[in-house]
C-alpha cells in the first residue's frame, strides 16, 4: 500500500485497531472513539503527544498494566519524540538532581523511520523531590511528561 501511494500518488484509507500498521505505512491518522473523530494529525505528532484518552489507549496500550503494580508512588508517563528516545534521561535525572525514579515500563517503536518511545516512571514519595523530578523531565527538549492520576496512593 505504501509503495502504491509513493509510486502512483494514490491515497489509501485504512481502518484498523492495529497501531503497528499505522506506524509502518501511514503519514496521517484519525482516532475515532464511539464513531466520532476525537483526534487527528500526522502519525509523528499523534505518537509523540497523544491528547485524547482514546489516542493514549491506542498509542500506549500497556501503560495501565505496568502502572497498576505500583500504587504507592506518583506515576508519570514520559513520551520521547523521534529525536530523543535514546537520550539517557533517567541517568541524567539521577546525576543532575540526585533523584532516583523507578522505571515501571517502557517501549520504543519505529514510526515513519523515527524512534519514538515512552516510559512509565514511579516518582519519589517525597512531594518536593517528585515535583523537582517532574519539572526537570518537562524541561528537557523533545520530551513531554504527564501524571497518570489513577495511580496515586
Amino acid at each position: 500500500i505504501s509503495d502504491i501511494n509513493k509510486r502512483l500518488g494514490i491515497t489509501a484509507i485504512i481502518i484498523t485497531h492495529q497501531m503497528s500498521v499505522i506506524e509502518e505505512i501511514c503519514s496521517r491518522v484519525a482516532i475515532l472513539d464511539a464513531g466520532v473523530v476525537v483526534e487527528e494529525g500526522s502519525v509523528k505528532d499523534i505518537f509523540a503527544n497523544p491528547q485524547t484518552a482514546a489516542a493514549k489507549r491506542l498509542v500506549f496500550p500497556n501503560s495501565d498494566t505496568y502502572a497498576e503494580h505500583l500504587k504507592t508512588n506518583r506515576v508519570i508517563r514520559v513520551v520521547f519524540n523521534g529525536g530523543t528516545s535514546y537520550e539517557p534521561l533517567i541517568a541524567s535525572l539521577a546525576i543532575d538532581c540526585g533523584i532516583k525514579a523507578n522505571i515501571l515500563g517502557a517501549e520504543t517503536k519505529n514510526v515513519n523511520g523515527q524512534a519514538f518511545g515512552y516510559m512509565l516512571l514511579g516518582l519519589p514519595e517525597n512531594d518536593a523531590e517528585a515535583n523537582k523530578a517532574l519539572a526537570y523531565i518537562r524541561s528537557r527538549e523533545g520530551v513531554s511528561a504527564e501524571e497518570v492520576p489513577d495511580y496515586h496512593a
